[in-house]
């Protein structure tokens, strides 16, 4: 079975090649890894190229990070794809060897794990830890999603349900892990255990603003995909986050 790993990358020379090394790492020997690159300015394409790992490599201007994920999914070849960052790595050799063979010979739609949170790739204190769980019918209403890195999904099923919506700017993974998953009632499996490690930070919780404008995404997200929105949505939200940060 062939796994496709779509890596989103702009101006990512500082972090890009540990996400490289990641996937080359990995056990499973049937990997498609397509790097949509967004026109870097800086040697982020040269340490791409020192990789010979890599499938594919498309370079030019894209409407942002969602819009990159799409050009990758309409590239991919594999039965199930993936997404990790250019700044993020997978926790260790055998993780798409376990994604892989929960697939094989099942009905699964779709598999995910847990995630930390660290400072940096030499960093074995995680400051967050996202542990998911089974999916239930309410979940979503509750404020739950999973860690969307270590969700991996039939390409059929993107196919069949849509892709991500670009015009998202910060919470198409959740709208598309919504509709999938919550609308569409895809058949998903937890797998216990860490799979991607993440750096601390990102756009969505860069600041107020941000955090603002994606729970307003988050929210037309739940009435656009019929999920009902529960009292003290957001506040259940916020407790369960704070939960997984390491004092």
């Amino acid at each position: 079975m062939r796994i496709s790993i779509v890596t989103a990358a702009f101006n990512s020379s500082k972090t890009i090649r540990t996400t490289l090394e990641s996937v080359a790492n990995q056990s499973w020997p049937n990997i498609e890894h397509i790097i949509i690159d967004g026109g870097s300015s800086d040697n982020t394409l040269s340490i791409v190229s020192e990789f010979q790992h890599v499938s594919k490599v498309i370079s030019e201007k894209d409407k942002g990070i969602y819009d990159a994920m799409n050009k990758g999914i309409k590239n991919a070849s594999g039965k199930v794809i993936g997404f990790l960052n250019s700044d993020d790595w997978f926790a260790n050799d055998f993780v798409i060897d376990e994604i892989a063979r929960n697939f094989e010979g099942t009905d699964i739609d779709a598999v995910y794990g847990d995630l930390e949170f660290v400072k940096n790739e030499d960093d074995n204190n995680p400051r967050r830890m996202w542990i998911s769980e089974e999916y239930k019918d309410n979940f979503f209403s509750k404020g739950w999603v999973p860690p969307h890195p270590t969700f991996y999904a039939k390409l059929s099923i993107y196919e069949k349900f849509g892709l991500f919506n670009a015009n998202l700017k910060f919470a198409a993974d959740f709208d598309v892990m919504c509709r999938l998953i919550a609308k569409e009632k895809i058949n998903t499996k937890y797998l216990p255990g860490t799979k991607v490690k993440m750096r601390l930070g990102g756009a969505t919780t860069k600041n107020l603003r941000n955090i603002i404008k994606g729970n307003i995404e988050i929210y037309n997200s739940l009435k656009k995909n019929n999920v009902e929105i529960t009292k003290f949505f957001f506040f259940k939200k916020i407790l369960m986050k704070l939960t997984q940060f390491k004092l």
